[in-house]
């Protein structure tokens, strides 16, 4: 984490993953427990922790912002915007959407250059 200076997450509350209520209060606890240290760890070290809610990541496109009309199945790994045509992994889009709606601008991560950063010497 000592890379970046803002990091954004998705707010997990699993409902879904525990059948008996002794189950759900051990998974509800664990992931608890991780969100506090991450929160804990971002403070000490002076990083901004985002919890973003995860409903429809997958679902919207990163570049315009336009949402499916049906959930992508876990098999398909490609995620292609039906509105702007935009095609990139699922995981890649879904985390861009997470970054937008924490408010965080993701420059840099598709080989754009951030502003103020050096450029190459040339030779």
């Amino acid at each position: 984490m000592t890379d970046h200076d803002a990091v954004a997450v998705e707010d997990f509350r699993p409902k879904f993953l525990a059948r008996s209520s002794m189950a759900r209060k051990a998974a509800d606890a664990a992931i608890g427990a991780t969100k506090k240290a991450l929160i804990e760890m971002g403070r000490k070290h002076g990083r901004d922790i985002r919890l973003v809610h995860p409903a429809h990541t997958t679902m919207d496109c990163a570049s315009c912002g336009a949402r499916t009309k049906h959930a992508l199945p876990l098999s398909e790994r490609t995620y292609t915007c039906t509105a702007c045509g935009a095609v990139s992994p699922r995981d890649k889009n879904s985390a861009r959407v997470m970054l937008h709606r924490a408010g965080l601008n993701p420059a840099g991560a598709e080989g754009v250059r951030p502003p103020g950063a050096q450029l190459p010497e040339a030779a």
